[in-house]
């Protein structure tokens, strides 16, 4: 069984793949007709590539992951506005005094670098 499952998740996403690419050639192949008619073809195929894939027994397990994901993020406890705003703002604080330092010792390099070595200034 777990033999026929690997191969059938092999042959799955190629398989999809070239309905997905055999909409597309589709799409391009019939330009004279309506764009409607067209769309249908592009994205009926690409639906039934996505189908193909999702009931594959790898996108089995994806769609186990996706619910799962949903899950926890229903779990996670976001923070207020107010938790936000004061770590928007600690950052930007640490920010600007980043800043200062850099400028405070590019200018000190500046200095010390054209006034005191190359005696320039």
């Amino acid at each position: 069984m777990k033999k026929d499952s690997n191969l059938l998740s092999k042959v799955s996403i190629p398989v999809a793949g070239i309905v997905a690419l055999a909409s597309l050639i589709g799409f391009q192949a019939y330009a004279e007709e309506s764009i409607a008619f067209r769309s249908i073809v592009l994205f009926g195929g690409v639906g039934i590539a996505v189908a193909i894939i999702l009931l594959s027994p790898s996108g089995r397990q994806f769609i186990v992951f996706f619910r799962e994901a949903i899950q926890e993020v229903k779990r996670v406890v976001w923070p207020t506005k107010k938790e936000t705003l004061q770590t928007v703002l600690i950052v930007f604080a640490f920010v600007l005094v980043v800043a200062i330092f850099l400028w405070v010792a590019d200018k000190f390099y500046e200095w010390f670098l054209y006034s005191i070595v190359l005696g320039w200034k």
